[in-house]
């Protein structure tokens, strides 16, 4: 009884690693058969560089695959053809990453601050019409280039505009 009882508890202990695994597996970047594309652009708000964010292109409409998520650094981002979006049209989302400096979680950091006198963080806001229920656009080809520009407004009209080739 003892035996089947620890065969038991070993196969339990090595089920959370073996779906866990399983999970991995399909995590991985590469999606056989469809095309990616790099693709590069700015982002600005009221028509200042964002400082820090995330811009992710999901697939919309017929285009299959994975969303891909991109680091926005001073109104900046780039991705290369291997970790790109898929080739398609897509939503784009937009979020801001700039806490003001701070992390949101970080209590000692607003203990400084209370202490300093400083009663506002400046914290950047992304509009919630460019975050998950985004109304902004973006179609990926695969003969480039991919260049975009999202201009986001806090007024909440924003415009979308593919960059001519010779620019960047």
């Amino acid at each position: 009884m003892s035996t089947n009882r620890s065969s038991l508890l070993s196969c339990l202990r090595a089920a959370p690693l073996l779906l866990a695994a399983v999970v991995l597996a399909g995590c991985g970047g590469s999606t056989p058969g469809l095309p990616r594309a790099s693709v590069r652009g700015t982002v600005t708000l009221d028509g200042t560089p964002l400082s820090e964010g995330t811009v992710r292109f999901v697939p919309a409409g017929e285009t299959p695959g994975p969303k891909v998520s991109v680091v926005v650094t001073e109104g900046k981002f780039e991705l290369e053809e291997a970790n790109g979006p898929i080739v398609g049209s897509h939503r784009i989302e937009i979020e801001s990453t700039d806490h003001g400096g701070f992390a949101l979680d970080d209590e000692t950091a607003f203990e400084r601050l209370k202490v300093s006198g400083q009663k506002m963080i400046k914290v950047v806001r992304v509009p919630w019409i460019y975050n998950q229920r985004s109304i902004l656009t973006a179609d990926v080809t695969s003969d480039g280039p991919n260049e975009f520009t999202f201009a986001l407004r806090t007024s909440q009209q924003s415009s979308v505009r593919r960059m001519p080739s010779g620019r960047r």
